[in-house]
Order: structure tokens, then sequence, then C-alpha cells
């Protein structure tokens, strides 16, 4: 099936949007992102399957509207993974991953999803077909759109299709240690500064946990280390935990080396991400309201809106995809 034939019928639904000015929302399952009433629904949720892979060359194409999970299992079958990590809302779409440039916690030791991108297929708000970036690893230099996309909440672009770098599927074990919270941070960053070959680092409920891949000195001989399962991870990656009545969820990005914050439940990301459950918001400049679904941060410096505003003009010059 051609590029044209297969996802023209958005094409003609955006170039009518800005025939009527009519606002559109960009979503697949909805797993992350709640419909607004002020926008006309522009779904992906149909535009699934994968459209080339090469186990040999670690690359996949993939539409958009396709599941996480028929992905994983289509690269599991073949021993390779999703080196990203994303989390799983239920029923997550790749796309909407993309668009929301969610990453697992492997992230300080891997990267993060936009590290992974190859190219991508999509349509501006005008209603035009593009392709950028390639479906290979080595690709000629030029403005990087498909890894810039990545993040932008369909607030430029309808992104039908992506090429990503895969990963060889990883072995991998954790570890637990109990100690206080402070302790595990000085930990973490201590262990990412050595030769281990770390794919995790958290800490929550008491405990510090790290993943280690592949072949590794023994951990469990070590006084109070124990060997336990990978289910952590997925409990931090997305992390839903239950609140007390009038307590709200905040997601604080920091510094790995950021001393323990009060009110913190959870450590994530090798430090880097906090997870603080309190009725006010926490006195920190990256701060994020974190309910059931996924909650944009919204608190960009004016440098930075100012370059998200240039392109915008750019990809959507009407202003017809809806900002999240």
């Amino acid at each position: 099936m051609s590029m044209q034939s297969s996802i023209s019928h958005y094409s003609d639904q955006i170039k009518q949007a800005v025939v009527d000015k009519q606002l559109l929302q960009i979503a697949g399952n909805q797993s992350k992102v709640p419909l607004y009433e002020d926008a006309q629904l522009l779904s992906i949720a149909d535009h699934t399957g994968i459209v080339s892979y090469d186990p040999a060359e670690l690359v996949v194409t993939v539409k958009a509207g396709t599941k996480l999970s028929d992905l994983s299992a289509a690269l599991a079958e073949n021993n390779q993974m999703l080196g990203f990590e994303p989390p799983e809302y239920g029923d997550s779409t790749i796309g909407g991953t993309y668009a929301c440039a969610l990453t697992g916690p492997s992230r300080p030791f891997r990267g993060g999803l936009r590290d992974f991108v190859l190219g991508t297929q999509l349509i501006d708000g005008q209603g035009r077909e593009m392709r950028f970036g390639g479906k290979m690893l080595k690709n000629v230099a030029g403005y990087d759109v498909s890894r810039m996309l990545c993040g932008s909440k369909g607030s430029l672009a309808l992104v039908t299709e992506l090429s990503l770098k895969v990963l060889p599927l990883l072995e991998e074990q954790t570890y637990s240690i109990p100690m206080p919270e402070g302790e595990a941070i000085l930990l973490m960053n201590k262990m990412q500064g050595t030769s281990l070959p770390l794919t995790g680092c958290a800490y929550f409920e008491g405990k510090f946990y790290y993943r280690v891949a592949g072949e590794h000195p023994t951990q469990d001989n070590r006084v109070e280390v124990t060997a336990c399962s990978n289910d952590v991870w997925k409990t931090l990656n997305p992390f839903q935990p239950k609140l007390a009545e009038g307590e709200k969820l905040w997601r604080l990005d920091v510094e790995s080396t950021n001393p323990a914050i009060e009110n913190t439940i959870a450590v994530g990301m090798g430090g880097t991400r906090r997870w603080v459950a309190s009725k006010n918001k926490p006195n920190h400049p990256y701060v994020t309201l974190w309910q059931s679904r996924f909650a944009p941060r919204n608190n960009d410096k004016p440098c930075v809106q100012r370059i998200k505003a240039g392109l915008k003009d750019v990809f959507d010059p009407h202003h017809i995809f809806k900002d999240l």
C-alpha cells in the first residue's frame, strides 16, 4: 500500500480542519491524555502494523498506532527489545509514547527515546505528507526533525510512522538493599561511576534497587544484598501509587546528587526523578503535577517558549493542532 493511499485520509481531515478553523487533538488509544471538548479527535489508533523489520540491522519501522505490546512481542521473537523501556499505560501506542517522549528506568544508562529514533513520516498542519531521517543507523546530516518532534505531544504534526533502533534482548537481574533514602541516593550515584553494567537504579519503600545486565560480579554474597524479581521496575514505570485523601502526586526532575526531598515516596531514573506525595506543590523549578494520566509540565522558560512558538508557526501555521 502506498504512502498516499494509506494516510491520505488524515491529510484530508487536516486540510478540512484548516478550512473550518477546527481545532484537532491527535490521539491513539487515549491511555495517557484525556480528550478535550474544544477539539475534534484525529485518531491514529487504526493505523497499525510493522512496515519493515530487519533484525540483523537492529532497525524496525512501525505505524504510529501500533500497540507497544504488539511491537515488543514481535521484537522478542527475534530476541530484541525497545531499548528505551517505555511505560505501558494500557494499550499504549508507539506514536503516543513518542509524542510524550516517555522513557523507562534505563534512561540514564541507555539514553532517552529520541536517542533511538532514526526517522519519521508525518503530516504537517497544512496536510502535507513528509519524511525525515531514514531507516538505517547512519543517515545524512541535516536538521534532525525526527528527534526534535519527540515530546511535542501532537502539537506540531501528526506522526504516522517511526523508524527505531532496537537492541538485543538482555538478561537482567535486580538486587535490593534496605537503607534510608539519603544513603540510597549517595550509593546509586557512586555505583553509576563503576564498571558494573547497570540498567536501573531506584529507591522505593525503604529499599535501594539496582538492576544489572548480562554477566556481572556476584552481588548477593554481600551483606544485606538480596536478589529479587524485576517487577519493581514495572511498579515504578509507570508509577501509579495509591495516595492518601487530599494528596497529589508530583514528579520532580533533579540532579542525581540532589539530597532527599521531603515527602518523597520513590526515587527513579538513577536519582534524577523524585516522586513526591503532598497536598501542596513542592518548591522546585521542575515540577509536574502527575495525575492518573500523563500531565505535561507547561512551565518552560521564555527562551524555550519562543523556540516552540517558532516551530509551531512552521509546522502548524494555522494552529489547528491542540497544544497539550
